[in-house]
């Protein structure tokens, strides 16, 4: 379970066909209601298919939080720390395979020409795919010439026995992002979230069987995932191969100069991103040592999962609303859209975050063992960092409207070198919680920095008393949920994450009297749905 890469811009750019039932709540002009009855069919089917994808991501998340209690438990503690170690090395060597190049799928594909002229077909998926094919080698390569010459980088240090295993699995996951950047064009959203699905799951299964024939450790992991992800790779390249649209003398040097060119600006934020999301790792393995990264990479496991659960489906769904809106309203009703949007995610943010750390103790023994108690300390702080830096997509929406990416990864650069320094600092000096605490200070100036620089160009209303308001409510919450004692560690994390969440609300409620605006027009709209079963 990696972290979630930034999605490509080319796919949130598009503002046409985009529409969904929280459009209503912002007004519109009759020019925009006629656009939208016209576009009525289009945007019923794009819907329809947005829909395929949520409930691929859904059950990707479920099988997260199956794989997580089976693996803390089958590993040691510090064998699955290197898991989660090797996991970050990964995520970097998958970045510089791809090149960028799987965002050019999207920016190059055209239905209308393909179908008038297979040769442009053949080319279009040809050079993407023997490009992304060449980059991954050319990558390896690098690796291994590295090696040759500074032989402590792939045969020294806690994944040398590891580093040629994860080569090939970055190799397998850069081609396996260009295949599924073929069916996300093609709109084969069916076949796109089976194979999502399919990979995630038969890597449980395959690593679970491994067990059985190699020890207990991170190696027996990546074996399995490399076996599983492999064989999907290959079954899916062999069905395009029969499609006829694979050839290596369809391959064109002047799409390939263009979709490097594309891809390349890109490759400078998700790399950035990476090393924000993956420098504690390995600082963590050297300052505190293999078993401590455990109970690190547990933490962040488990608010992870929370964090994508509640996040990545908002980010799905609101960067294309606030795009069609800028696209149809223009700036302001984009702002206010955007600051009333950002005001409920930092109410629910807030509420879920105090609820979790209220139920943090039984959460880690209830899906990570006994044998992890004590980072239950850590997860309040990285889930608020999580929630501090998914907050992005809002406040960096006017740089990513205006298409200042290159900005963006600046940003991220520079606080990912913060992060660094930040955990050189404290990890030796107070353990595991400098980590944390540097994951949380990081994240905040990587928003805040974000937040300056789109401020200029898209400004967002913050309501500085309402922040105040829902600390103070989180606070008490948190508290007071943390306060019950329940000898079952799933009714202790039930109850005290319920109690902590209803504790909550009712707290705001008697603070903020726009949360009991919001109350009586809930109350209001349950009796007008409820009229017609009446009449």
């Amino acid at each position: 379970m990696t972290p979630t890469i930034i999605a490509e811009p080319a796919t949130i750019v598009d503002p046409d066909g985009i529409a969904t039932p929280e459009l209503d709540l912002i007004p519109v002009d009759n020019s925009v209601g006629e656009t939208v009855s016209e576009l009525g069919g289009e945007l019923r089917a794009l819907a329809h298919r947005s829909s395929h994808y949520l409930v691929g991501l859904v059950a990707n998340l479920a099988l997260g939080f199956v794989s997580f209690p089976i693996f803390t438990r089958v590993f040691s503690v510090d064998q699955y720390g290197m898991m989660d170690l090797g996991q970050r090395l990964l995520l970097l060597m998958t970045v510089m395979s791809k090149l960028g190049i799987q965002n050019a799928s999207l920016r190059f594909y055209n239905s209308v020409e393909f179908a008038k002229d297979p040769a442009a077909e053949k080319k279009y998926y040809s050079t993407l795919f023997y490009g992304i094919l060449g980059s991954s080698a050319l990558t390896v390569l690098l690796f291994l010439v590295a090696g040759f010459f500074f032989p402590q980088l792939l045969s020294g240090g806690p994944l040398a026995s590891l580093s040629y295993i994860l080569l090939g699995v970055a190799v397998v996951r850069a081609v396996s992002s260009i295949l599924q950047g073929f069916l996300r064009v093609e709109e084969r959203t069916k076949a796109f979230n089976f194979l999502l699905v399919a990979t995630k799951a038969g890597t449980i299964a395959g690593v679970c069987a491994l067990f059985v024939l190699m020890s207990r450790t991170a190696r027996t992991y990546f074996v399995g995932t490399l076996l599983v992800e492999g064989l999907l790779a290959a079954g899916v390249t062999v069905w395009f191969f029969r499609r006829r649209v694979l050839s290596p003398t369809a391959f064109r040097w002047d799409l390939f100069r263009s979709a490097v060119a594309y891809g390349t600006p890109l490759v400078v934020y998700e790399f950035a991103f990476a090393i924000l999301g993956s420098s504690d790792r390995f600082l963590v393995r050297h300052y505190v040592g293999a078993e401590a990264l455990g109970f690190y990479a547990v933490a962040h496991g488990l608010a992870r999962n929370v964090n994508e659960l509640f996040v990545v489906p908002l980010g799905l769904a609101l960067v294309p609303m606030y795009m069609r809106i800028w696209t149809t309203d223009g700036a302001r009703k984009t702002t206010a859209f955007l600051s009333t949007a950002f005001d409920l995610y930092i109410i629910a943010s807030a509420g879920l975050l105090a609820a979790v750390a209220a139920c943090g103790r039984s959460m880690v023994i209830l899906l990570a063992s006994s044998k992890y108690t004590g980072a239950d300390r850590l997860i309040p702080i990285i889930l608020a960092a999580l929630f501090i830096y998914a907050a992005h997509v809002f406040v960096g929406a006017g740089l990513l409207i205006h298409k200042k990416t290159l900005q963006m990864a600046v940003i991220l650069a520079c606080a990912a070198v913060f992060n660094i320094a930040l955990n050189c600092f404290l990890l030796p000096r107070i353990g595991l919680m400098g980590g944390a605490i540097s994951t949380l200070a990081s994240y905040l100036a990587c928003i805040i920095a974000l937040a300056v620089a789109s401020h200029r160009v898209l400004p967002l209303n913050v309501h500085k008393s309402s922040l105040a308001k829902y600390a103070v409510a989180a606070a008490m919450s948190w508290f007071l949920g943390s306060q019950l004692r329940i000898a079952s560690p799933f009714l202790e994390c039930l109850v005290r994450f319920s109690f902590s969440m209803i504790v909550y609300v009712g707290i705001l409620y008697l603070l903020d009297e726009r949360v009991r605006g919001v109350w009586q027009w809930f109350r209001t709209w349950l009796k007008q749905r409820r009229q017609p079963a009446q009449i």
